[in-house]
């Protein structure tokens, strides 16, 4: 839990994490949650809105406990639901789909439907462009 919390706490989770006044003021709500660790396998869940894809935010997450603690061998989510972007909701005595919803925080800025519309990964970038003054902010593991 200790090494989920620096992460959430670091520069980079600063801009991925809605704990953080930056990312919260722009919808971003999603958080992490270690559900277990046994042995060399953790299972985390992924809660609330992000401005990532939810794949690149528990591959983001992989890649840094698994630089503090390279003992993890497997890095999971509680439910494949957790991965899922959009959610189907349902009328619970018909089952018809009643509409889609986004998982993802509103792209507040328009940044991520114009690189999708380019081409472009937007989470190799994320929700806030490099400044003029360093190339943006970098997983480092302490």
């Amino acid at each position: 839990e200790e090494c989920l919390e620096e992460l959430m706490d670091s520069d980079y989770g600063k801009t991925m994490f809605g704990r953080h006044d930056m990312a919260a003021n722009v919808g971003i709500t999603g958080t992490l949650e270690l559900i277990s660790l046994e042995g060399p396998e953790a299972t985390l869940s992924l809660i609330g809105k992000f401005w990532h894809r939810r794949e690149t935010v528990l591959g983001k997450a992989a890649m840094y406990l698994n630089a503090r603690m390279p003992e993890i061998t497997s890095i999971t989510v509680a439910s494949a639901e957790d991965l899922n972007d959009f959610e189907e909701v349902t009328d619970e005595f018909t089952g018809e789909v009643l509409y889609v919803e986004d998982k993802r925080s509103p792209d507040f800025n328009g940044d991520r439907e114009t690189m999708e519309y380019q081409g472009l990964d937007p989470d190799a970038r994320g929700p806030f462009p490099p400044s003029v003054f360093g190339s943006g902010v970098k997983i480092i593991p302490t």
